[in-house]
């Protein structure tokens, strides 16, 4: 799937090649394929732990509205902006 294809609809999940830990309540990732290693705070922390099983975008986005105080419009907006970005680095599998 192209970048410019991840929607609302589309599946999430972590993807092969890549260890992770918590350090201070932050998720930080090392890519074994890339050798990149990736901070991460603590929103995309709480998402990346809710990606750990395949999740809808929308579903990320109902969260995230429901967890923290931001619209849905904005969520989906920086969702799709960061699951874009996690995807060219090959961190999340996208179906």
């Amino acid at each position: 799937m192209a970048l410019n294809e991840i929607s609302l609809d589309s599946l999430i999940s972590h993807s092969q090649g890549h260890v992770s830990t918590e350090i201070d309540g932050e998720a930080v990732l090392l890519s074994i394929d890339q050798g990149n290693y990736y901070g991460m705070n603590k929103v995309l922390t709480a998402i990346w732990g809710w990606i750990e099983k395949p999740m809808k975008v929308s579903d990320i986005c109902a969260k995230l509205t429901s967890t923290y105080q931001v619209s849905r419009e904005m969520a989906e907006a920086d969702i799709l902006k960061i699951l874009a970005e996690l995807s060219r680095e090959g961190l999340i599998e996208v179906r």
